[in-house]
């Protein structure tokens, strides 16, 4: 018994070592396809193909009517919290055709929490401030990283193995490509292009969620 034990000790030990990271850098092109943009952060990559239970809760401010971060990561299942910081009132709201959500105003020091499931961007804004937009990007597990203003990112401890690995940008720009994982960390090198010139976001919204979205802003983006 004593050395069964022992074996499957050392086999499990065996399995957790084969781990390595992905380091990499994404590079976000204009719509044109012929300039890149003066900053690669709000991109996010992640591992397809499997899911793992979520730890702890996903949050998001709001600050001098911005939502805090951009871009926020969470995995499926994930509690969202989103926290009012700002002196003003807010009403977040998501017109997602099947995860939608509306939680009604509320002030300073107050947060409302949601839990999303669908794998992919959730843009959610505030139906008082219209320039206010974020997106929520749900992932299948724990295996992720969002880009800093220059593109890098690593993801930490990836399971050996042949993964799909899946990037996405604020302005629509994607891309998926296999990566095999031994015992030694790999590099990995991503153009995205973007799909729109500026993000999008109401200029009048007569009912939450579902409201008329007909006429828009221009809330550019470097």
């Amino acid at each position: 018994m004593r050395i069964a034990l022992l074996s499957l000790l050392m086999i499990l030990s065996a399995v957790s070592s084969e781990a390595a990271d992905i380091d990499g850098r994404i590079v976000v092109m204009d719509k044109s396809g012929q300039s890149p943009l003066k900053s690669h952060a709000h991109a996010i990559v992640y591992l397809e193909g499997f899911f793992t239970e979520p730890a702890g809760e996903a949050f998001m401010d709001q600050q001098a009517k911005k939502f805090v971060p951009r871009l926020l990561p969470a995995v499926r299942g994930q509690s969202i919290r989103f926290e009012n910081s700002d002196i003003y009132q807010h009403t977040v709201f998501l017109p997602h055709p099947t995860e939608p959500f509306s939680l009604s105003r509320y002030g300073q020091g107050e947060s409302r929490s949601v839990v999303l499931h669908e794998v992919g961007p959730h843009p959610v804004y505030c139906d008082i401030h219209q320039s206010m937009i974020a997106d929520v990007y749900v992932v299948p597990n724990r295996y992720f990283a969002v880009t800093d203003d220059r593109g890098f990112f690593r993801i930490a401890d990836v399971p050996a193995g042949r993964h799909r690995l899946r990037a996405w940008h604020i302005l629509g720009g994607n891309a998926t490509l296999y990566v095999d994982i031994d015992t030694d960390n790999r590099s990995v090198s991503i153009e995205l292009q973007s799909v729109k010139t500026a993000v999008e976001t109401p200029a009048s919204l007569k009912s939450v969620p579902g409201g008329d979205t007909t006429s828009f802003q221009q809330d550019g983006y470097d």
